[in-house]
């Protein structure tokens, strides 16, 4: 059915041919309501694919996940001082990782019949030569050694030692491996024996050492630092943050990583250090100081040293 509109008749047609004609009186806003309806133009359908578009603005970033976005004071000084605490590279970073991980993922390219090619993946104790390439000692009854003599292309992923999740550092080898030379195996089975001494199963007949000769690629991902337990004082005194909780996480040559449960800080020590005692006289110093400006703070109202 049709509907027609004059100036004070509604007219309708019906499928059966037959039309009637009804004479109504209209007031002057019916007669603009079906006037609108009858110069009302219907939007063209929208297909399948196509989607409605948001005519809103974009939503706009918080202001706390700006640099200094919040105005407050004492995060635009945990923000400065983080973009400028040092850091060890990279790449000394990766070496860290690769030299303290004790097992990783060994992925070569499967040799057997059924899934010939698939990425095949194996967790393996590792240690390093004296040029960081890692190596290691398989079974011939692991399917990853007759991959690896069939076609010695391998990746290995190694995790930092204090891995808990997805903000902590991992290190991914890519490269070749190949059976050690045997005037190699010696030099290689001691310092793999340092590492594991309770490797004894490397000097059974049916282990064979591969060492990765090649490195063609590595990927790096450091993750997220974390921090000293019962470490506040020194955040606030050093970082300048007030904080609930931290923790230790790991530490390198210039300082520590620290985590909290809505941030991640970085924790320098005063100077670089080198050894087992100059960490644990770094710590103590910086304790040390952290408390006397936290007792100093706690007699003085409202100074913050």
């Amino acid at each position: 059915m049709a509907l027609i509109c004059s100036k004070s008749t509604i007219s309708a047609s019906v499928a059966s041919g037959r039309s009637f004609q009804t004479i109504v009186p209209l007031s002057a806003g019916a007669r603009s309501l079906l006037f609108g309806l009858a110069s009302w133009t219907r939007p063209p359908a929208r297909t399948k694919h196509q989607v409605a578009r948001a005519t809103g603005p974009s939503p706009a970033v918080p202001p706390q996940y700006v640099v200094g976005g919040d105005g407050d004071p004492e995060m635009a000084t945990f923000q400065n001082h983080q973009q400028s605490a040092p850091r060890p590279s990279a790449a000394a970073e990766a070496r860290t990782v690769l030299d303290q991980g004790k097992h990783g993922v060994l992925c070569t390219l499967s040799s057997a019949a059924d899934t010939a090619g698939f990425p095949a993946s194996s967790v393996v104790e590792f240690a390093c030569d004296g040029t960081g390439r890692p190596f290691f000692a398989t079974s011939s009854l692991s399917a990853h050694t007759a991959d690896m003599l069939k076609d010695g292309r391998v990746s290995l992923t190694v995790k930092s030692p204090s891995f808990q999740g997805m903000d902590c550092g991992r290190l991914t080898l890519q490269g070749t491996v190949a059976p050690v030379l045997e005037a190699d195996k010696r030099r290689l089975r001691e310092v793999y024996l340092k590492k594991y001494p309770s490797a004894f199963y490397v000097d059974f007949p049916d282990f064979q050492w591969f060492r990765m000769d090649k490195i063609a690629a590595v990927r790096f991902n450091g993750g997220f630092g974390r921090a000293p337990r019962d470490s506040k004082a020194m955040i606030k005194h050093y970082v300048g943050l007030s904080v609930d909780t931290v923790c230790m996480i790991d530490l390198d040559r210039l300082g520590i990583n620290c985590s909290g449960q809505t941030f991640k800080l970085r924790l320098p020590f005063p100077q670089p250090v080198e050894d087992r005692k100059a960490i644990k006289d770094a710590i103590v110093e910086m304790t040390k100081k952290a408390r006397s400006t936290a007792a100093t703070n706690a007699r003085t109202p409202g100074g913050t040293l």
